[in-house]
């Protein structure tokens, strides 16, 4: 009776956790690329690259990992930047202009890297 007991009890709060853990914002699905394929940079490490978490609400962006002296940029589908902006230190929010709607390649740039995915605004 007490393993069934511990096992519920540590269930129990495996999914209230999560719960708790959970946004009610959407989070954005980004991908990485090299900026520039042609460039040397130093080698890249063994470690898996720490893609950025964000999340948007409207036109707000939320931060959920540092992005600290990063490039934003919001890129039609023309494929011209209408928006650019070097993310300032300890920003955890960052509001998107009001004129900008419809789909754009949302990317941050880090160095050598390219952490992009689609957003509508």
């Amino acid at each position: 009776m007490n393993k069934f007991a511990l096992f519920l009890s540590v269930f129990l709060l495996t999914s209230i956790s999560n719960l708790c853990g959970q946004s009610p914002y959407n989070l954005l699905d980004l991908q990485v690329r090299k900026t520039d394929e042609s460039e040397t940079h130093k080698p890249v490490g063994r470690s898996p690259i720490a893609i950025p978490i964000l999340y948007i609400d409207e036109n707000r962006l939320l931060f959920d990992t540092s992005c600290d002296g990063c490039t934003l940029q919001l890129v039609n589908e023309d494929g011209d930047v209408v928006y650019s902006i070097v993310i300032p230190d300890g920003t955890e929010t960052l509001t998107l202009p009001s004129d900008l709607s419809g789909e754009y390649e949302l990317r941050i740039i880090r160095g050598q890297f390219c952490f992009w995915g689609y957003i509508d605004l």
